[in-house]
């Protein structure tokens, strides 16, 4: 179990970065659907919402959790938020093919944005929004 918590290994990563998506993932599910169901708004708009809800834990998660960052919180920040934004372009595309163009419902784009999302979002962090890891092999 240390292993899985402290190592540089890929899989270790992986693992650690499904926790802090899971929990990511619950957030803008859990915001999405309240305003959705509760407060009428419309599902694109509401899943932006609930998206950028989720950010915050996101990163804190990311950097301290799944890639034990070491790089300047500022610097990293401003990665974060530029794949964010990609992602959130994805995320309003999902629920736009879902809702618009195939006339389902909005879990379904809830569904292909939690689906999607991770997969960019790990490759982005990984070599990229948290390029300086405790326990990175340095070339």
């Amino acid at each position: 179990m240390k292993e899985l918590l402290t190592s540089g290994h890929l899989l270790a990563k992986a693992l650690r970065f499904g926790v802090v998506g899971g929990l990511s993932g619950a957030i803008y599910c859990a915001v999405t659907a309240l305003l959705v169901m509760r407060a009428g708004v419309a599902p694109i708009p509401a899943s932006v919402a609930g998206y950028c809800a989720s950010v915050p834990m996101s990163f804190l998660g990311h950097r301290s959790f799944s890639f034990r960052s070491n790089g300047r919180w500022t610097a990293e920040a401003s990665r974060f938020v530029f794949a964010q934004a990609l992602n959130i372009a994805v995320t309003v595309l999902s629920m736009y093919g879902a809702t618009t163009l195939l006339g389902g419902s909005y879990q379904w784009g809830m569904a292909g944005a939690v689906l999607l999302v991770p997969l960019a979002n790990f490759a982005f962090m990984n070599l990229w929004v948290f390029r300086d890891q405790e326990g990175r092999a340095t070339a």
